[in-house]
């Protein structure tokens, strides 16, 4: 067992001991609390009933996933780190959006205190395990805060059309999911192994956050007489777009030697040839 395999074992036990018992203790602790607060802004109950048990899944099927990775990893099999990649995308996720309609409910995000320990997570496993560059690792993430993002504008929009019932939520919320499956895809395909489908998909996707995205903040950000966090899928978006259509950037992207040696760990046979 290489000593990339040895860590990935162990980072990835962790993830998913962590996602799987901490996401469990918050959600019983906490589900309640969150429908019953008092403070709860138009459209925020129905956030916490029914998308807090949403992300709650996603941060447990990341966990599972972790501990199959950290098996993976520790028989040596060369789909661990893909594994370990899909679970970080995951649980990110999972840990991230929860915490803006507790916050808009007057509670406490409790679920930064797995979101930040997976971020760190992410770091140690792209960079020791995965052997990828600061840049890569850099641009995985700026892939996956598109992802997180557009996920947060297709469900807040969701709820403003149950509450309010706004014509333009309902003409944008569903695109905005669609962006997001497709930045969920790059952000996995980037941190494994980028292609030229990777660069159209997330084009696709990028542009198509830009198109109903731009337009949602800008109304946003009127109606609420400040900066929207409606925009933060569209500035993302606009960053991922702007590398991904510089063909010198794309390259350097996509050049295997910047991760031949998460490949090599990946193929443990490449090691020995």
């Amino acid at each position: 067992m290489t000593k990339e395999q040895k860590l990935g074992s162990i980072f990835a036990l962790i993830g998913g001991v962590m996602g799987i018992v901490a996401h469990i203790i918050l959600f019983l602790t906490w589900y309640f609390r969150g429908m019953s607060a008092e403070a709860a802004e138009p459209g925020c109950e129905i956030l916490l009933r029914w998308i807090h048990p949403a992300m709650s899944d996603l941060g447990i099927l990341g966990g599972v996933i972790f501990l199959i990775s950290a098996y993976g990893f520790f028989t040596q099999k060369k789909w661990a780190f893909l594994l370990s990649v899909i679970a970080i995308v995951l649980a990110l996720q999972g840990a991230w959006f929860i915490n803006v309609p507790f916050m808009a409910a007057g509670l406490p995000p409790i679920y930064f205190t797995i979101f930040w320990p997976y971020l760190i997570l992410y770091f140690l496993m792209m960079l020791l395990v995965g052997k990828m560059s600061w840049g890569h690792t850099l641009l995985g993430l700026l892939s996956g805060m598109a992802w997180v993002f557009c996920m947060m504008n297709g469900i807040a929009s969701l709820s403003r059309i149950i509450t309010i019932g706004a014509p333009f939520f309902s003409l944008v919320q569903r695109l905005h999911w669609i962006a997001m499956l497709g930045w969920g895809v790059v952000t996995v395909s980037l941190l494994i192994r980028p292609k030229e489908w990777t660069r159209v998909v997330g084009l696709t996707a990028g542009t198509l956050e830009l198109v109903v995205g731009i337009p949602l903040a800008i109304i946003t950000g009127q109606e609420l007489g400040r900066f929207s966090l409606f925009s933060l899928a569209a500035i993302s978006c606009l960053f991922l777009v702007v590398l991904f259509l510089l063909p010198r950037i794309w390259e350097k992207i996509e050049k295997r030697d910047e991760i031949k040696e998460g490949a090599a760990m990946l193929n443990p046979a490449a090691q020995t040839r």
